[in-house]
């Protein structure tokens, strides 16, 4: 049956060559089957994520990992007893709005898929997340910090969600990350706020205060902007009038250069600043970028991460090379988690017991798997059933003398293990 909402992909990215370099990285052994038998069990998943609107930055490396992996676990994979297993895997446009995210699940739950993914950003996410937990049919999501998921939709720690599983990076690690790169800068002892009216605000202003408080440095937050009719020009003003060399916050990247094209119009040119949901893209960075101003950012994803993928045995290092070859632009954060959630759901077709709702979830609950953003682990509580937290380190942007802006790794303190790639520096 023809799927009505699933998202027609025109990019130029072969097909051809994305599976074959997913055989050459690949050593599964239901890559040798080239036809489909019979008696084959289908799973059916299906990913929905913000490939247009003002999130699609988002959604770029959804689209590529959908790509390279999908004609991989539709070729098929041994489930237990050696069923041959079939994951069908469809991407589907929420358009970048909470409406459009919860209705196209809607539709997607009635059209009987078995598993949904979800990316990225809470407008997107939980909005998916709350229809699945409500209709009985598991869920995984990732690129939200796991409390702007967890608990902005009513989570219980003790209780937790039956349906509803994420992996991400917590807000504990992007005060910790954002305070230290801050405080090192050695830029005074106060940052300014930019904080709209969404989720993603509501849970940040919950772990900044204290986190950059106990490096001695102060939030200042003019006021809380409406996102739809943002006054940027005011909070400028209050920020230069009161000599604040520092901004820090979490916005939308379209929102986060509207900002800084208003902080310029009034003369107000901050030294240094650190803006989560923006950074990310170097889009972003490059529109606001100028001279005398350092850009960093939390890292969540590097060609530095020392994992490697159980799916597919390629590193983190060899993903990025992989992803500039084929589409020709620069990596992203969110490359790694894309991967990581094909992987998952390759994981769910090995492991659950029927290819039905209940099995599969009860697969997530017993999940440990390796992938190119870590081990996901829903077994061990941490920090509850339904969360399983990933690395985050500090990072900062660089432009090189060929004119490519690179993220590098310049604070790993609270994750060792990430290997530093650059020194902090500020203009």
């Amino acid at each position: 049956m023809t799927d009505p909402i699933r998202t027609t992909l025109h990019r130029d990215l072969s097909r051809r060559r994305l599976l074959t370099s997913a055989v050459a990285a690949t050593s599964l052994q239901w890559m040798s089957r080239p036809t489909h038998a019979a008696n084959d069990q289908v799973i059916k998943v299906a990913w929905v994520s913000p490939q247009t609107g003002t999130l699609s930055s988002f959604g770029v490396t959804d689209q590529f990992a959908h790509q390279l992996l999908a004609p991989v676990l539709t070729a098929g994979l041994d489930g237990p007893g050696g069923v041959r297993r079939r994951i069908e895997v469809t991407l589907h446009d929420a358009a970048s709005t909470s409406a459009r995210a919860q209705t196209l699940t809607r539709d997607l739950v009635n059209a009987g898929v078995h598993m949904v993914l979800a990316t990225a950003t809470p407008e997107i996410v939980n909005p998916v997340s709350d229809v699945c937990e409500q209709a009985g049919v598991p869920c995984v999501s990732s690129i939200v910090p796991w409390q702007a998921w967890f608990l902005a939709r009513g989570g219980d720690p003790v209780k937790g969600f039956n349906w509803t599983y994420h992996f991400f990076a917590g807000l504990e690690d992007f005060a910790d990350v954002y305070s230290s790169l801050q405080s090192n800068a050695k830029l005074g002892n106060r940052s300014g706020g930019l904080f709209g009216d969404d989720i993603d605000a509501d849970a940040f202003l919950n772990a900044f205060p204290p986190a950059f408080a106990k490096r001695g440095i102060e939030l200042v937050v003019p006021r809380r902007v409406s996102l739809a009719n943002p006054d940027w020009e005011s909070v400028a003003v209050k920020l230069r009038d009161t000599g604040i060399r520092m901004v820090t916050g979490v916005l939308p990247p379209p929102v986060t250069v509207a900002f800084f094209k208003a902080a310029e119009k009034v003369g107000y040119r901050p030294e240094m600043a650190s803006i989560a949901k923006a950074f990310p893209f170097h889009e972003t960075v490059e529109q606001v970028h100028r001279k005398g101003l350092t850009l960093t950012n939390e890292v969540w994803w590097s060609p530095a991460w020392p994992f490697k993928s159980s799916l597919t045995g390629t590193t983190a290092a060899a993903l990025v090379r992989q992803y500039e070859a084929h589409t020709g632009r620069p990596w992203l954060q969110t490359l790694g988690f894309s991967h990581a959630l094909m992987e998952v759901a390759a994981e769910v077709g090995r492991s659950a017991e029927q290819p039905d709702r209940a099995a599969i979830r009860n697969a997530l609950r017993r999940m440990r798997v390796h992938t190119v953003v870590g081990p996901v682990n829903w077994r061990d509580r941490h920090p509850n059933q339904n969360v399983c937290t990933t690395p985050a380190v500090g990072g900062q942007w660089t432009h090189s003398p060929q004119g490519r802006w690179n993220l590098e790794v310049v604070d790993n303190a609270r994750s060792p293990f990430i290997p530093q790639t650059a020194r902090l520096t500020t203009s």
